[in-house]
C-alpha cells in the first residue's frame, strides 16, 4: 500500500523534481518488500492478544482470507491453525487403523457409528480429522469441501502429504476447494451425513471486522439446503463448542427446528439426539446435534447410547426417549424456538441469511464493557467493545478533523442559506453510498463464499465504477435536467436488485469462482456508474448561475458533509 501511494505521487506530480521524493520512497518501499519476503524481516508476532508461539511453527503463509499456520504440537502430531486461534489436527498420521480409536472416541464419532458405511459430506474438513474418522469407519465415498486453498494445496496436498499417508489422494475421499453451503446447494449428490465439526468465523472476531461473525452456513435456509441433500435417512452432523449455560449447540437445534418446520415436520422432538464429549459441567465441551427429516428409530437410539457407554465419558445429552429436562429438552417439547428464545437467557432464536449472525448469541444485558469475560466467548464481548470504540472515534475524527477546523474559520460559512440548504444533498448521496455497499457486501458474502470476498470485490467495484461515472459526468451531465436521471436509475436499479437479487443469486451459487466474479461486476459497474455522477454533479451546481465565482466555502463543507 504504501509502494502503490508513492507511485500515485511519480504520476501526479506537477513539475519533474517533485517526482523525486515519492519515486525514492516508492524504491525504498519495492526494496523492503522484497527483502522482507525473502528474508522474513517482520511478522505478525501478536494475535489476539497474545504472543503467538513461532518456535513451534515450521510452516505459515497468508493468503486471501487468513494466515495459515502448521504447528509442532508433540512428536508425531501436527495442527494446522488459522489466523492464531482456531486449529484442526492434521489427521492420518498413523498408519494402524487402531490408532483412529482415539479420534472415534469423541461426540463426532456417533455419527460414524450411526452410519459406518454411509456417504459422507464434510464441509470444513480442515487436517481432515472426521475424513479419517469416516474412511477407518468403512464410508466408499467421503465429499471434503474445504474453502482455503492453502490448507487443501500447500499443507495436505504437498508439505504433509505425507506426514497424513496422502489422505486427500485415497481414492474414496473427493476433495473440493470450495464455499461448503455453495458447493452442497450446486451438487446432485444425495449424502448419507452432512457433517460440520467446529467450523466458524471466530477468528476474525476480536479485530472488530467482523464482530458479529457473519457466518452463512448456520442459517435455516442453510439447514433446508442440507436435509434437501440427504439420503431419505441422512442426518445433519453439526459438532460445536458448548457451555455449561447452553447456546450454540442449542441455537444448532432452534435452527434445524425451523428447518423441519419449512420443509413440512409440524413436530420435530424425535428428530434430533445430542451427544456431548462429556457432561455439560464446564464450558468449552464439544457437543455434536444429530438431526434427520425422519425420527430416530429404536435402533438407532440404542447404538447411540451402547457408543456413548463404551467411550467414556460421552453422555447423551438428549435424545427422542430419554428427553430429560435440559434445555435442549424443553427447546424440542416447546416446539417454538423463537418463543423459547425470549424466555432464555441467551438469544438462540433461528438465524436466517438476512442476519446469519449464528455466533452473536449474548443480549443487551451480557454486554461486558469491563475487563475481559474468561469465558470461551470472550471474543465476542471483545469484538461489540471494538465496534463501540470506532464509532466514538470515528464521531471524534470527523468533529476534531472537519467539522471544527470549518465552523473556526472566519469564511468557513456557506455564503448563502440556500448552500447551507444544499449540503443535506451531500449528507444524503454519502450515507447512500454507505448503505447501499453495505447491503450488496452482506448479500455477496454467501455468493462468493466468504465476508473477505465480498468486501472485497464489492468496495472495489464500486469505487472503481464510481469514479468512472465521475468522470463521466463531465460530458453527460452539463444541463440542470440531467442531473435527476443518475438519481432516477439508482432508484430503479437499487429496487430491481432489492426483488431479483436473491432469486438471481440463489440460482447462480454454483458457478465457478472466476464467473461470480464476472456476475458480480454486471451487477455492480452500472450501479457504480450511476452512483458517482451525483457528488461532481452536486459541486458543479454550487457554481453561480452565468459562469461566476465558486462558493468555495460551500464547496468544502460539501466534501466534509459527504465524508
Amino acid at each position: 500500500a504504501a509502494m502503490l501511494l508513492a507511485a500515485t505521487g511519480v504520476l501526479w506530480a506537477e513539475r519533474p523534481r517533485a517526482r523525486v521524493v515519492p519515486g525514492v520512497l516508492a524504491a525504498a518501499a519495492a526494496v523492503l518488500i522484497a527483502a522482507n519476503a525473502s528474508y522474513g524481516l517482520v511478522d505478525v508476532v501478536y494475535a489476539k492478544g497474545r504472543r503467538v508461539d513461532t518456535w513451534i511453527t515450521e510452516y505459515a503463509h497468508w493468503n486471501a482470507i487468513s494466515r495459515v499456520e502448521v504447528r509442532l504440537d508433540e512428536p508425531g502430531s501436527r495442527s494446522i491453525v488459522i489466523d492464531g486461534d482456531a486449529s484442526t489436527e492434521i489427521a492420518g498420521g498413523r498408519r494402524d487403523t487402531a490408532d483412529h480409536a482415539p479420534r472415534m472416541a469423541t461426540a463426532t464419532g456417533v455419527a460414524n457409528a450411526l452410519r459406518p458405511r454411509g456417504t459422507f459430506a464434510i464441509i470444513g474438513p480442515g487436517g481432515g480429522p472426521d475424513v479419517a474418522r469416516a474412511v477407518a469407519s468403512g464410508s466408499p465415498s467421503v465429499t471434503a469441501i474445504e474453502i482455503n486453498k492453502t490448507i487443501v494445496g500447500e499443507i495436505m496436498g504437498a508439505r504433509y502429504a505425507d506426514f497424513s499417508n496422502h489422505l486427500y489422494s485415497l481414492p474414496q475421499v473427493h476433495v473440493h476447494t470450495s464455499d461448503g453451503r455453495s458447493f452442497v446447494r450446486a451438487s446432485t449428490d444425495r449424502y448419507d451425513v452432512v457433517q460440520m465439526t467446529l467450523v466458524d468465523t471466530w477468528a476474525s472476531t476480536a479485530a472488530g471486522a467482523f464482530s458479529l461473525s457473519e457466518n452463512s452456513l448456520y442459517t435455516v435456509e442453510a439447514f433446508t439446503e442440507y436435509f434437501t441433500h440427504l439420503r431419505p435417512d441422512g442426518m445433519l452432523a453439526i459438532t460445536r463448542w458448548e457451555f455449561h449455560q447452553p447456546r450454540e449447540a442449542l441455537r444448532v437445534m432452534s435452527v434445524a427446528i425451523e428447518a423441519l418446520h419449512g420443509l413440512g415436520v409440524p413436530d420435530p422432538a424425535s428428530h434430533f439426539m445430542v451427544v456431548g464429549d462429556r457432561a455439560l459441567d464446564r464450558d468449552g465441551v464439544a457437543v455434536m446435534v444429530l438431526a434427520k427429516r425422519t425420527p430416530f428409530t429404536a435402533e438407532e437410539e440404542a447404538t447411540a447410547t451402547a457408543f456413548a457407554g463404551s467411550h467414556a465419558p460421552l453422555q447423551i445429552l438428549y435424545a427422542p426417549s430419554a428427553r430429560g429436562e435440559s434445555a435442549f429438552a424443553q427447546m424440542a417439547a416447546g416446539n417454538d424456538p423463537a418463543a423459547f428464545a425470549k424466555q432464555y437467557v441467551f438469544n438462540v432464536s433461528p438465524v436466517r441469511d438476512d442476519a446469519p449472525f449464528f455466533f452473536f448469541t449474548l443480549k443487551t444485558d451480557q454486554l461486558r464493557l469491563g475487563n475481559r469475560d474468561r469465558g470461551i466467548d470472550w471474543k465476542v464481548n471483545v469484538g461489540v467493545r471494538v465496534l463501540a470504540l470506532v464509532l466514538v472515534l470515528s464521531i471524534v475524527a470527523v468533529l476534531v478533523a472537519l467539522v471544527v477546523p470549518l465552523a473556526l474559520r472566519r469564511d468557513g460559512r456557506p455564503a448563502t442559506a440556500a448552500g447551507a440548504r444544499q449540503l443535506a444533498y451531500f449528507v444524503a448521496i454519502g450515507l447512500g453510498f454507505i448503505l447501499v455497499e453495505v447491503a450488496f457486501i452482506q448479500r455477496f458474502v454467501l455468493f462468493l463464499g466468504h465476508p473477505t470476498y465480498a468486501l472485497t470485490v464489492v468496495v472495489f467495484l464500486l469505487m472503481l465504477a464510481g469514479g468512472t461515472g465521475s468522470v463521466l459526468s463531465r460530458r453527460w451531465m452539463q444541463g440542470a435536467a440531467r442531473r435527476r436521471w443518475p438519481l432516477i436509475a439508482i432508484v430503479a436499479m437499487v429496487a430491481l436488485w432489492v426483488v431479483m437479487l436473491p432469486t438471481a443469486l440463489t440460482h447462480l451459487v454454483g458457478l465457478p469462482f472466476a464467473v461470480k466474479l464476472g456476475v458480480c461486476a454486471a451487477i455492480l459497474v452500472p450501479l457504480g456508474v450511476a452512483m458517482g455522477m451525483p457528488f461532481p454533479s452536486g459541486l458543479r451546481a454550487l457554481t453561480p448561475a452565468g459562469g461566476g465565482r465558486t462558493d468555495e466555502a460551500t464547496v468544502e463543507w460539501a466534501w466534509a458533509m459527504n465524508a
